[in-house]
This record gives structure tokens, C-alpha cells and sequence, in this order.
């Protein structure tokens, strides 16, 4: 597990039972033969169902060369992908492709959404994301959000390791792990200067990156969304189901920062 750095204290039950919810609504994805690693989010919007992550990890990858590891019916395991076993990793569910209709993707937010063909079946322990939880949060209300815990979970390339290579093509396993930040008014208003023009805070939202014990970065947490358990922008108070606020696109590790997209153009760019 990754350490969290908010002030208030996470409870281990509550933590496990946060990402046990949010476990279900994310991907792991692999690109490029299996070479590239990152995370998307399952979500649903007016009927349609839909991948969606950092238009980076896709890149120029077209749809039936991805590879997508849906969360199985099994509690999630985070457990560092060099210390399982073959037979651990078989409990897994593999790499599956997905069927799409098309995929969208908007580049001055570092957004892609494939949307999946109706034809497809979720697999049990799997679920979406029904994106219309999270409106009320679409006009960013700043101050409210200050202090608000900040969970994510994905696959990051250090958790993984490789299980078999035929040919030209290495197959690796996606290990999960988590993260607990913090938002902070104050970093947003701050952090700006120091960071690459390729985000702003009109599109965009960072935090601190925490620290892990088994060296774990944040490369492969591309595309991973941002969740957050407060029931309403005004009110700090945990909600029994996460709602979606940002979707996670670029580390910035001399910083120790992570920025995210905000919702807002999420939203635009899922309904385009």
C-alpha cells in the first residue's frame, strides 16, 4: 500500500472497504505488445457504457490492440507483483480485448473515452461507474474541496512483473496498488509556477504524491481516475459509495506532485 499523507488519519477498514468499491469501476490497461501499462475507469452515461483514462496511455494504439484487466469477483490483493506466485497470478483475471464503438480523445486535457459496444458483459466483481453521481461536483467548488481525502487506485509499471515472452511480445501481470492524498487550496494556488505549461489550474488539479516502501512511482497510474467519499461539495462527510472527481494524467516526481483533470472537462469531453 502506498502511505497516505492526509491529517486526518484514514481507518484500515475504511480504507480497504473505499478501494474494495472503487476496484470495481477501474482497469488496468496494456499497450504496445504489453510494453505499456496504465489505468482507466469504467463509467456509464445515459445508456452508453464507456472506458476512461489519460489519452496518453492510449496514444496511437488502436482498440483491438489493447489489452484491459478487469477486477475478478476475488477481494483485491495489493501485494507487490515480484512477490507472487504463478498460481496467484492465475487467480487473476487476464487480459481480455473489449469491443468498441469508437474512442474519443482531447489532447489539451490528456482525456481519451472508448466507448464499449453493448454487446459486451461485464464480468462478476466488475461494475460502472454511473458518471451523473458526480455532476454535482462539475462546477468545482474550490473552497469546499480543500481538505477533502483524495483516493486513487490503478496499476503502476513498478507493480509488475513479467510472466512470459513469446517472440517479440513479453507479457507482464498488473499488479494494483493504492494511493491516499490530499486536496489542498492552497498547493493549487501555489503549485503552478514551478510545473511545465502542459497543465494549468483552469483544466487541471494537483496533489502530493506519497511515499512507498517497496519503491513504487506513479508511472502506469496514467488514466486512473480520482475519487473522492464526501456526499456533497459542502460537507465533509464520507459517502458510502466514492464519486469520480478527476482523472489522473502526469507526474511530476522532483516535485512529488500528480496532476489530474478536473471533472468539468471530463464531462465536455465524454458528452462530445
Amino acid at each position: 500500500m502506498i502511505k497516505s499523507m492526509p491529517e486526518k488519519p484514514i481507518d484500515e477498514q475504511f480504507r480497504l472497504a473505499v478501494f474494495e468499491r472503487i476496484s470495481r469501476h477501474t482497469v488496468g490497461i496494456a499497450t504496445d505488445n504489453n510494453t505499456g501499462v496504465g489505468t482507466g475507469s469504467l463509467i456509464s452515461s445515459n445508456g452508453e457504457r464507456y472506458i476512461l483514462t489519460a489519452a496518453h496511455v492510449i496514444a496511437k494504439s488502436t482498440p483491438d490492440t489493447l489489452r484491459f484487466w478487469l477486477r475478478s469477483a476475488a477481494p483485491i490483493r495489493e501485494k507487490a507483483a515480484i512477490l507472487t506466485t504463478n498460481e496467484e497470478v492465475g487467480a487473476y483475471t487476464a487480459g481480455i480485448t473489449i469491443p468498441f464503438v469508437d474512442m474519443t480523445q482531447d489532447h489539451a486535457t490528456d482525456i481519451a473515452v472508448l466507448r464499449i459496444d453493448h454487446s459486451f458483459q461485464l464480468p462478476d466483481g466488475s461494475a460502472f461507474y454511473d458518471i451523473s453521481s458526480s455532476h454535482e461536483f462539475a462546477s468545482w467548488p474550490e473552497k469546499s474541496m480543500d481538505g477533502l481525502s483524495l483516493f486513487m487506485f490503478g496499476f503502476p509499471t513498478d507493480n509488475s512483473r513479467l510472466v512470459q515472452v513469446e517472440g517479440c511480445r513479453a507479457f507482464h501481470f498488473l499488479g494494483c496498488a493504492s494511493l491516499i492524498s490530499e486536496y489542498s487550496v492552497d498547493l493549487n494556488l501555489s503549485a503552478w509556477k514551478k510545473l511545465s505549461s502542459s497543465v494549468s489550474s483552469a483544466k487541471h488539479f494537483v496533489f502530493k504524491y506519497g511515499t512507498y516502501d517497496k519503491g513504487i512511482g506513479p508511472h502506469g497510474f496514467s488514466g486512473a481516475g480520482i475519487w473522492i467519499v464526501a456526499d456533497n461539495p459542502s460537507r465533509l462527510v464520507w459517502n458510502a459509495e466514492p464519486i469520480l472527481i478527476g482523472v489522473s494524467h502526469k507526474s511530476f516526481p522532483i516535485s512529488g506532485l500528480i496532476a489530474a483533470t478536473k471533472l468539468p472537462s471530463i464531462i465536455h469531453v465524454e458528452n462530445d
